[in-house]
């Protein structure tokens, strides 16, 4: 069985396809999702780990997107 690589961080148009919204929908959830965890900076990335606890949903259920 290969090993399958899975991405750590989220992009917008990760949102937009989990979500199904418009990516500028996306982008203020982004947003909201940076203010919620203190990532002020531009630099600092949301992971699937952090967007699945703020959404409570566990974390297989975003392997898909990944």
């Amino acid at each position: 069985m290969a090993i399958k690589d899975l991405r750590l961080i989220l992009t917008i148009k990760d949102i937009s396809r989990v979500e199904n919204c418009t990516r500028r929908t996306a982008a203020h959830k982004m947003e909201d999702i940076k203010i919620y965890y203190k990532k002020t900076e531009k630099r600092q990335k949301i992971t699937f780990k952090e967007y699945s606890k703020y959404l409570r949903i566990p974390l297989e259920e975003f392997d898909t997107y990944r």
